[in-house]
């Protein structure tokens, strides 16, 4: 029973450090942070706000928004309600100034993105901001902690977008890239196409001669579908600028690349000439 015991616990505290949750909001003593400017029912307040941000950022970016203000006003502009506003502005289409607000957070607590969502947001932030070496550093620095991501598909998304940055932006990174995609095969979750087009870029730029014959699924135009936005999205990756046309470039270039064809000869007209 014991030992039970000792992992709920251990389960737990793991639960509460990986929360986005702020660290001064975890406890009700302290003489730094929020405890430090605010007492009494200010701090409550302040945390209560936090929590409700966080609780409406997916469906609701707005009101999370809402929630980070009223929390500065409570307590100031501290690292952890300008992670919050930046993670709402970025869902509302404010990528340039969600990273500087990620950038101050950074600066005033290098511990302010030890959760693996709000990392993730960073590293897209910094790629919209057009900011490419500070997104190739945090997608490095994200793919490192992706398994604490509790969300298969934004796993996905992070290992596949930080392979696209790297071939972006890293000179001689296709080995660093398809090292990320081998991650991502393992569980594809239908973005397989994305994946198999992206370990052929990798492919052509590392030099192999055997790019298609490699892929288990070889891509096509048609299949690749419409370029995503260049904007924060659940549906698609992030791609940094000009890298969905070197991909269709690629698979262009590839010969035997999967085309869309007309109607097959009839078998009887098969090796006839005129």
């Amino acid at each position: 029973m014991l030992p039970l015991v000792l992992a709920v616990v251990l389960d737990l505290t793991t639960a509460a450090r990986e929360s986005p949750r702020p660290r001064e909001c975890r406890g009700a003593t302290g003489t730094d942070g929020v405890w430090a400017r605010v007492r009494g029912a200010d701090a409550q307040r302040y945390c209560e706000l936090l929590a409700r941000g966080y609780a409406r950022l997916v469906l609701a970016p707005k009101e999370a928004l809402l929630a980070a203000r009223s929390a500065e006003a409570v307590a100031g502009p501290l690292p952890a309600v300008r992670v919050l506003a930046g993670r709402a502005d970025l869902r509302l289409g404010e990528g340039v100034l969600a990273y500087q607000l990620f950038q101050q957070a950074e600066a005033d607590d290098p511990q302010s993105f030890a959760d693996p969502k709000a990392l993730h947001d960073y590293a897209r932030a910094a790629s919209l901001a057009g900011k490419s070496s500070e997104a190739v550093r945090l997608y490095r620095l994200l793919v490192s902690r992706v398994a604490l991501l509790d969300d298969p598909r934004e796993r996905a998304f992070a290992q596949i977008e930080a392979a696209a940055h790297i071939l972006a932006h890293v000179d001689k990174g296709a080995d660093e890239a398809l090292g990320y995609l081998a991650q991502a095969r393992q569980e594809p979750l239908g973005l397989s196409t994305w994946i198999e087009a992206l370990r052929l870029l990798a492919l052509r730029q590392s030099g192999r001669a055997e790019a298609r014959s490699s892929l288990a699924s070889p891509p096509s135009l048609a299949s690749l579908g419409p370029q995503p936005p260049s904007a924060f999205s659940l549906d698609s990756p992030l791609l940094p600028p000009g890298l969905f046309g070197s991909l269709g470039a690629a698979i262009e270039r590839t010969p035997n690349a999967v085309t869309p064809r007309g109607p097959s000869p009839r078998p009887e007209n098969r090796g006839k000439t005129r």
